[in-house]
């Protein structure tokens, strides 16, 4: 059973293990996953390409390292990926599409995860196929007009076998969302104006996500859901908390050693 606590130690490890930066915007969405993939997705321990399975792009591919603990937990990947990372590993700072590992795009060029998403989404319901779709974008990634196209042909196609989830922490590569484009609460009401299926939540609170992930992959819906996912930067580490350095800026470098037992 996967436990966020567990999951965010190992990936502080990962990070501090390997000198790998973008440790923050990966310890944001460690509870989002982890009930993602404790309570919900449907996948094949025994077989990552099993076509039954749901699929999962992450579109945010820098901020992986959660997801890769993940995948290690499940089996998929494995533990000499990790012990390899940043030391020639075949897993990279950012996804790298590896069906063998469950990992079904490649992603950190943003923008991109989305479109793809659409795509399998409409494809599985014009092949009447259960699957379902979840994509995780950044908040900044939000900028890119790529999205709002997918999101409109979303809204077309009525996906309702899609979940876009919004990993909002309020800060990008170099500044704060704010700063550059749409803040948060201008971006949610956008999103919101997309489908019916809107919410916004406290992306730390594991009885929340459970709520919302439920009423996607468990109750009818009329067209694509997307859940507005308010989250830290950084949670778990002090110094890389709500911090625009630290985008990728591995936390040893500050004097930080890691998890204490």
């Amino acid at each position: 059973m996967l436990n966020s606590d567990e999951i965010r130690k190992k990936t502080i490890a990962l990070s501090c293990n390997s000198g790998a930066g973008h440790l923050a915007p990966s310890l944001s969405t460690v509870e989002i996953l982890s009930v993602l993939f404790r309570n919900f997705l449907r996948y094949d321990v025994n077989n990552a390409r099993s076509e039954d399975r749901d699929r999962l792009i992450f579109s945010k591919g820098h901020g992986a390292y959660a997801y890769y603990v993940i995948l290690n937990e499940l089996g998929f990947l494995p533990t000499s990926e990790l012990d390899s990372f940043y030391k020639g590993a075949s897993i990279k700072g950012c996804l790298t599409q590896n069906l063998d590992y469950m990992i079904e795009a490649s992603t950190g060029s943003l923008g991109h995860g989305l479109p793809i998403a659409v795509g399998m989404a409409q494809a599985f319901k014009m092949q009447n196929k259960k699957q379902k779709v979840v994509c995780v974008v950044g908040d900044g990634e939000m900028q890119e007009g790529s999205n709002f196209e997918a999101l409109g042909l979303a809204y077309r196609f009525k996906l309702d076998n899609l979940l876009l989830i919004v990993d909002a922490n309020g800060l990008q590569a170099m500044d704060r969302v704010q700063d550059v484009g749409l803040d948060n609460e201008r971006l949610a009401k956008v999103l919101n104006a997309y489908t019916d299926n809107f919410s916004s939540i406290d992306g730390h609170n594991e009885e929340i996500l459970q709520e919302k992930m439920n009423a996607f992959f468990n109750k009818e819906n009329a067209n694509f859901s997307v859940m507005f996912c308010n989250t830290i930067k950084g949670k778990g580490v002090e110094v890389c908390e709500n911090s625009i350095a630290h985008h990728f800026r591995c936390p040893t470098q500050d004097g930080y050693v890691g998890v204490q037992s």
